[in-house]
């Protein structure tokens, strides 16, 4: 994971494979939105390939814990199975999803 910031956002870059790691994996998303003082969070999935329920789940959590306390979110470039998988799970009515003019699915 790596992490940008700007003005008023805080960008982090995911790994390749998020998986078997749903504990760990929200604490470590956690600890950066705190740390950063940013209230936009955008999550890049251009280079995550896997996903798995665990992984989606930390996702989920992050978003509606700290959605709760004024953040806001945007996820980067899902690949087409990591939409997918969003559309099912009903994530993309919670959240924003965009795509940058040189990537799409």
């Amino acid at each position: 994971m790596r992490e940008t910031t700007d003005q008023s956002t805080l960008t982090i870059e995911l790994d390749e494979a998020i998986v078997l790691n749903n504990e760990s994996f929200y604490d470590e998303l956690a600890a950066l939105v705190k740390k950063s003082g940013r209230r936009h969070v955008v999550l890049d999935f251009s280079g995550v390939s896997i996903i798995d329920d665990c992984g989606l789940q930390a996702v989920t959590r992050l978003v509606e814990r700290y959605g709760r306390k004024g953040y806001s979110f945007s996820l980067r470039n899902p690949r087409r199975p990591i939409l997918k998988l969003l559309v099912f799970r009903d994530m993309v009515d919670r959240i924003d999803v965009r795509f940058t003019d040189e990537y799409r699915p």
